[in-house]
């Protein structure tokens, strides 16, 4: 679990879309157009007009694709 350590140090609990793009090295708008296309396999949810992403959901899909 330290990466899900690490994140919540420098990101919080939550992770808005802009940081979620900059710690996969994607652009924003991909991350934007895989959920409104329903194919982004990250948990998430909107709050106004703002995607969250839980860091510890974020930490363990990271863990995941790279075993």
């Amino acid at each position: 679990m330290r990466l899900e350590t690490s994140l919540i140090e420098k990101y919080g609990i939550l992770m808005d879309l802009d940081d979620l793009a900059d710690l996969l090295k994607i652009k924003r708008e991909s991350i934007y157009q895989q959920i409104y296309h329903g194919r982004f396999q990250l948990p998430h949810f909107r709050k106004g007009k703002k995607y969250l992403f839980e860091s510890a959901a974020v930490a363990k899909y990271i863990e995941d694709k790279t075993e």
